[in-house]
């Protein structure tokens, strides 16, 4: 009995003591062995605020906003709320729901592994690696994809932008996991990828722009600047 009450007190003191609320307005690491409940990041104008985050565990909420920036590369975090025109930068590190609104700005890249991800209100999702499984854009949000794995879905509403680049792209109103659609292709690193929309107008917002076309005319256009300049 002594021993079992001896871990349960021990068990209530990490939980008490360590999984609090904490508020960050100056730049801050977390790393391993921190563990908190729900974590802010503000700016403190005119300063901005930078927290680098390379492990440790924000059990239910994080918080991003005024222009504070946040760079995970590990760790855990139950929901990421980024706003008022905060950035995250995530390489690394696993999240369960990414939302983002307000002018607010994602990268997604390298190991990164996000459960859900919805972006809203004028808000900029730049993905070139990492896992979602599912990402929503709405209310004139745009999606750069130029990387990664979409596991499930990726779907669009309102005036949402989704720009998809890579070579020998191609899409479909029909078909896929969803059976209204998907996007196959090639990206830039030579792996082969198959987005699925998750629904029935998302391929009216999605733009497929192929490369290295682009990259190749943008050389072009910047040799014939200079030499025009001779």
């Amino acid at each position: 009995m002594k021993k079992l009450l001896a871990t349960i007190f021990a068990f209530l003191f990490v939980f008490l003591f360590c999984a609090q609320a904490v508020t960050f307005s100056s730049d801050a690491n977390i790393q391993s062995g921190n563990n908190w409940m729900n974590v802010n990041i503000y700016d403190t104008p005119p300063n901005h605020t930078t927290v680098t985050m390379t492990g440790g565990t924000v059990n239910d909420s994080m918080g991003v906003y005024n222009a504070s920036t946040l760079n995970m590369s590990g760790g855990n975090v139950g929901g990421l709320g980024v706003g008022e025109f905060g950035t995250v930068n995530i390489s690394g590190g696993s999240v369960a729901g990414l939302g983002l609104h307000d002018n607010a700005t994602a990268t997604i890249s390298q190991n990164a592994s996000i459960d859900s991800a919805a972006v809203m209100e004028s808000s900029i999702l730049n993905m070139n690696g990492g896992t979602v499984a599912s990402i929503g854009g709405y209310e004139n949000s745009i999606l750069n994809i130029s990387g990664g794995n979409i596991s499930d879905m990726l779907g669009a509403y309102g005036n949402t932008i989704i720009n998809v680049y890579g070579y020998n792209l191609s899409m479909t109103q029909s078909g896929g996991t969803h059976g209204v659609g998907q996007i196959t292709g090639y990206w830039l690193n030579d792996s082969q990828f198959t987005i699925n929309l998750g629904g029935t107008d998302a391929y009216t917002h999605i733009n497929l722009i192929p490369e290295p076309t682009s990259l190749l005319l943008l050389g072009v256009g910047a040799f014939l600047l200079r030499k025009s300049h001779k």
